[in-house]
């Protein structure tokens, strides 16, 4: 059983839901129908085959229950995904599910996404209480308290200076939230053992069409030239 802060006791509701079973398996679908119309673009496979798995690729047709059936059937989380989306689409494009893909590509993207939308509400969060405190602030900018250090009274200062001081704080975090983004939402499609291999000559071709405008990925050419300075 997976062991997460958010799957326990505390924690906002929206936090919660998005990091359950069915979020994850939602944003699984998500990676494997990307996949899909990645590959269906560059004329691996047919259209209609990236149209039925994008149409199949919800928690909708693709039921929890079903899923956790086949994973104590093959004792594998991602392979019981594939073989219930399988399902769904039938023989025709049910062929072309996880086509070149591996295990990870899949686990690794889903999480970015769920770590991109968890981000927006942690910076939705935060600019709430960064306008709260920015109103608390004005409102007391006049109201005298007694200010401390070292646990013992001090000098005198207003209520609205320790809001403003809060609030220039949280801006700061939020920052922070932002800079990390570009570090933590990045996804990866590169197939088993990571060298793409499985998706043929045109798996950077893949990877880059996945990648174009939708989620960064950790695998492309810009990054090796980049990391390699060539």
């Amino acid at each position: 059983m997976s062991l997460c802060a958010v799957d326990y006791r505390y924690g906002r509701p929206a936090m919660k839901a998005l990091f359950s079973e069915e979020a994850k398996l939602a944003r699984m679908l998500q990676v494997e129908a990307a996949l899909a119309a990645a590959q269906a673009e560059l004329r691996l496979i047919p259209k209609a085959a990236a149209t039925a798995i994008a149409a199949k690729a919800t928690t909708a047709a693709v039921r929890p229950e079903r899923v956790a059936r086949l994973e104590k059937e093959t004792g594998h989380d991602v392979m019981a995904v594939v073989l219930a989306l399988t399902e769904q689409c039938g023989a025709d494009a049910g062929r072309y599910v996880h086509l070149g893909a591996t295990s990870n590509d899949i686990t690794d993207t889903a999480t970015a996404l769920q770590l991109r939308e968890a981000l927006t509400i942690l910076r939705r969060g935060l600019n709430t209480l960064a306008r709260t405190l920015a109103d608390l602030a004005e409102k007391h900018r006049g109201t005298l308290m007694l200010g401390r250090t070292h646990g013992q009274a001090a000098t005198p200062i207003t209520f609205g200076l320790k809001m403003a001081v809060y609030a220039l704080e949280v801006l700061r975090q939020r920052e922070r939230l932002d800079e990390m983004e570009a570090r933590v939402v990045v996804g990866k499609m590169s197939g088993a053992v990571g060298t793409g291999a499985a998706m043929g000559p045109k798996a950077v071709a893949q990877a880059c069409e996945i990648a174009d405008g939708w989620l960064p990925l950790f695998w492309s050419p810009e990054k090796a030239r980049e990391a390699f300075g060539s």
